[in-house]
């Protein structure tokens, strides 16, 4: 099950169904997810996060995944907005998964 999703990591996959803020969350580095992911050499800052189901989360399935937080990441060139990135938290062990880029 792992590798399988460890695998999903390296798709790029298709944009998120609703559009994060674009401004930074410090709120959400205080509780613990990292200010800044890459995707390739793309840094994407972090820009919403919470607990339970993901508004923002683009890849399909993942909903039914035992997901305990999540962390949006945007993905910048300049102003350009260039794509989205994920983590997520899960049961058990509270693993983290990602970053997914898409």
């Amino acid at each position: 099950m792992l590798l399988g999703i460890s695998i999903l990591g390296t798709l790029h996959l298709p944009t998120a169904h609703a559009e994060p803020p674009l401004t930074k969350a410090p709120n959400c580095i205080k509780r613990g997810w990292p200010a800044t992911v890459l995707c390739g050499s793309t840094p994407c800052f972090v820009s919403s996060c919470g607990e339970g189901k993901c508004p923002y989360c683009f890849i399909t399935g993942m909903e039914n995944l035992a997901i305990t937080a999540w962390a949006v990441y945007t993905c910048m060139n300049g102003d350009t907005v260039t794509g989205r990135a994920l983590l997520f938290n899960t049961q058990p062990f509270n693993a983290r998964l990602g970053p997914f880029c898409g």
